[in-house]
């Protein structure tokens, strides 16, 4: 089938994110004040994350509830720096990718699991701009890997999966979208990310 949509995810793909709540926290400027093995904390926090990208929380309410399940021992308003944190800088190469995308009549959209705060962030980012379609979890109450997620996507766009060519940096996303027939393609993110989705076009004949 052919290709007529090129979608990506954002984080990982589109922009560099810290990969880890220490990560954002030495990016923030916050001392870390945890064990690394605390795993009962890291399920509440886990819970936490899937929640609010779903906008089922509020910043407010998120930033109150991490901070209550580490004991405190970060302020809310320390959580909220390092919850800025994450998001980082646009991948070399990744904006332009898009526009050569659009320049060969290919229609090119987000996939997101994210949240109102750092979407406000994203959406100045030049590649986001770029972009025909932003679609985010906390705006339609839904979240990768979960197949409804891609279903709506498809449903949005009036495409089926085999018209769509997906990245993202998660196996499991990877895994779904394949699932339901979309060719999704795993990128490592710690690599060059523009020059990964050039070759993934290339090999589907979309040279760009």
């Amino acid at each position: 089938m052919t290709v007529r949509v090129v979608c990506f995810d954002l984080g990982g793909v589109v922009i560099r994110i810290c990969r880890s709540f220490e990560e954002a926290a030495l990016q923030a400027g916050v001392r870390i004040r945890h064990a690394s093995d605390e795993a009962a904390v890291f399920r509440d926090v886990r819970r936490l994350v899937e929640l609010h990208q779903v906008g089922r929380m509020s910043a407010l309410e998120f930033h109150r509830a991490m901070s209550d399940a580490f004991d405190r021992r970060y302020a809310a308003e320390e959580i909220a720096r390092i919850h800025a944190a994450i998001t980082r800088d646009e991948y070399d190469g990744i904006c332009a990718t898009i526009h050569d995308i659009r320049a060969r009549g290919l229609t090119a959209a987000c996939l997101s699991n994210t949240n109102d705060a750092h979407w406000q962030i994203l959406l100045s980012s030049p590649a986001l701009q770029a972009l025909d379609h932003r679609f985010a979890s906390h705006l339609w109450g839904l979240a990768k890997p979960d197949a409804s997620i891609y279903r709506r996507f498809e449903s949005e766009l009036g495409v089926r999966g085999g018209e769509i060519l997906f990245f993202d940096d998660l196996v499991e996303n990877v895994d779904a979208a394949r699932a339901l027939g979309w060719d999704a393609v795993l990128v490592d993110h710690s690599g060059d990310t523009a020059r990964q989705v050039r070759e993934a076009l290339a090999a589907r004949g979309h040279a760009v």
